[in-house]
């Protein structure tokens, strides 16, 4: 019924991300475009009956440190994970490429942690 040959998945993997990355992209205009429709209507029905206008709320964002900080985490966590994992199956020759993601991970963290500094 199902054809699962390697080749098969090899080719059928980078097909599925770009549909998914297409289904969400236009998910998200969507939704972009029905919210500005809902908020023009809105206007529209406050002009008519005169009503003033709301303000619209300040969106705060939070640090970026902290989605920083998260990633430097997560790469970090990644990293160890690589090294261990292909330093046991492959020897310590392949598992040095663990350490890529470990230092980005670690620059992260010392990224934030030199922003939170600057911002307090």
């Amino acid at each position: 019924m199902f054809d699962i040959r390697p080749e098969v998945v090899a080719i059928s993997i980078p097909i599925i991300f770009v549909l998914g990355a297409i289904a969400v992209t236009i998910t998200a205009m969507i939704l972009d475009s029905s919210r500005k429709e809902r908020e023009h209507k809105e206007k529209l029905l406050a002009m008519e009956k005169g009503i003033e206008l709301p303000e619209k709320p300040v969106k705060s964002s939070p640090p970026r440190y902290l989605a920083m900080r998260a990633w430097g985490f997560v790469f970090s966590l990644l990293g160890i994970t690589l090294v261990i994992g292909i330093t046991a199956e492959a020897g310590i020759q392949h598992g040095v490429w663990g350490l890529t993601q470990l230092s980005i991970g670690i620059a992260l963290l010392v990224a934030a942690y030199l922003e939170k500094k600057e911002l307090s």
